[in-house]
């Protein structure tokens, strides 16, 4: 089946959302007109699973697999079966008979992982949507949270009880392969360097079927792997216990909109307010489309860079006084537009990451990631490309890191002084190979002034290679160790672009 246009598409992605009304096919349950084959040798199970499903070659298959990834490019991979648990109960009973049927088990939550993992030729794909509980004790500023929960319904959960947790920047991101993968979310630096270092504990259901509680006194080597391997963990999450924290008072943010052509201030800007903030506040960049550039203007002239500061203040003169004194900064008098001193929130943001979304359009998606020691040198390297960028809605984002410190007891191991991902975007399909190969021509950019990568936000299935770089020399062969002892018969299937 061909790629639907992107506004069919758009409309079944908000379907699945939830933003416009009920889920579709995928509503339609396990009422599927069956086709030969594997199907038939499982229709017994199938009809006894508590949950729904389809397998290929079946009437509701390619709407159901097409509406996995939560944007318009869907990855040409084709499981035999797709199962919707309801259940942690039902999510073993579908690990024990992938391993009965040899019959290789990928997992998705929400479908947000830029190489669409979840998605393989042949085996079971396991899709997590329905699991979106949680258990708040404000008391302890705990909660339990199953993987399909959305970054800004945890948000709007946790508001009442004046707490908050380090979600996605995008509201739509859930929480399962976030956490599995590191999570760059809101004041992360603030609050447990990634949000997987706030993972306290963790219910897994193991390859062989069994459920268990990971934590650091229980199966710790399965709590070391779970904060940080993404797409290469074996087993899967149904809850997640996470340390929660005291919602800031007062949000303020600050920008400065820079013209292209001084992308080396606004960088020199963004590397002087890094050396001076305080631990609550969230730095960024922004390389984008100027829609405020005439029609005739350069290359150069429709693109810009926009600084941006974020104060998770504990009062209103604490975040003004902070953003007051990044913003008599000299360098700030070289942009053409400023917006000082704004107030915010954390749902604000939460739901303007949507608006943003909606503003551009849903689209298709493609990325690669890096930490990076040299981030004036990546500028370089990047800024021609980007200007020469096949779609106006491509851009990059930069953001420094303050705390380098990792602690021992995750698989996240890689991190730089400053995070840098090109995000190209755009509409039709007949542009894919376009805009792959620009991504590709940034990759081999950014890629030799990189410390490493971020499992969360590179494309195993277009190079391999990029795996082995998003860990330190130590995590990777310990992961490969792990794996063989808690998945001996491959129930999950291997990192993407292995196997």
């Amino acid at each position: 089946m061909q790629d639907r246009s992107s506004g069919e598409k758009a409309a079944a992605v908000w379907t699945r959302r939830g933003f416009i009304g009920a889920l579709g096919a995928l509503a339609a349950g396990s009422h599927t007109v069956r086709a030969s084959g594997a199907s038939d040798q499982l229709a017994p199970w199938r009809d006894r699973f508590p949950g729904r499903s389809v397998a290929r070659g079946e009437r509701d298959y390619e709407s159901w697999r097409d509406a996995m990834p939560w944007q318009m490019y869907t990855a040409p991979r084709r499981p035999e079966l797709i199962l919707r648990p309801d259940s942690a109960a039902a999510v073993a009973d579908a690990v024990r008979l992938s391993r009965q049927q040899n019959m290789s088990l990928a997992i998705k939550s929400g479908g947000h992982n830029v190489s669409e993992a979840f998605l393989r030729n042949g085996g079971i794909l396991l899709d997590l949507g329905e699991l979106q509980g949680i258990e708040i004790d404000a008391e302890h500023q705990t909660a339990w949270v199953q993987p399909a929960l959305w970054s800004h319904g945890l948000l709007r959960m946790l508001a009442p009880h004046g707490l908050a947790f380090p979600v996605a920047h995008c509201a739509t991101v859930p929480m399962g392969g976030y956490l599995l993968g590191g999570g760059l979310g809101y004041n992360h630096d603030n609050w447990g360097i990634l949000a997987c270092h706030s993972v306290l504990a963790a219910e897994v259901v193991l390859a062989n079927g069994e459920t268990v509680i990971t934590s650091p006194d229980s199966y710790p080597e399965l709590y070391w792997a779970l904060r940080g391997a993404g797409t290469g963990f074996f087993g899967v999450v149904t809850r997640y216990k996470l340390q929660l924290y005291t919602a800031p008072q007062s949000v303020y943010e600050s920008a400065f909109i820079f013209p292209f052509s001084q992308l080396q201030q606004a960088t020199s800007l963004l590397q002087a307010w890094a050396q001076s903030r305080p631990h609550d506040t969230e730095l960024m960049m922004l390389l984008a489309h100027n829609p405020m550039a005439p029609p005739d203007a350069s290359s150069a002239e429709h693109k810009m860079a926009i600084v941006r500061a974020v104060v998770y203040g504990s009062s209103v003169d604490a975040a003004q006084q902070v953003l007051g004194a990044l913003g008599k900064h000299p360098l700030t008098t070289q942009a053409m537009a400023g917006n000082e001193l704004q107030p915010t929130g954390l749902e604000q943001m939460s739901v303007s990451s949507v608006d943003a979304r909606m503003g551009l359009g849903f689209g298709r998606y493609a990325v690669d990631t890096i930490w990076t020691d040299r981030l004036p040198q990546v500028m370089e390297a990047i800024s021609d490309h980007f200007i020469g960028a096949s779609s106006a809605k491509t851009h990059f984002v930069v953001s420094p890191k303050m705390n380098r410190v990792l602690p021992e007891d995750a698989a996240f191991s890689m991190i730089g002084d400053t995070f840098v991902g090109a995000y190209t975007m755009w509409d039709e399909a007949g542009d894919d190979d376009a805009n792959f190969a620009w991504l590709k021509g940034a990759s081999a950019r950014m890629r030799p002034l990189a410390v490493g990568q971020y499992i969360n936000e590179v494309d195993g299935f277009r190079d391999p290679s990029v795996l082995q770089r998003c860990f330190s020399r130590q995590a990777w062969p310990r992961l490969a160790t792990l794996r063989r002892k808690y998945d001996p018969h491959g129930v999950f299937a291997p990192w993407p672009g292995t196997g």
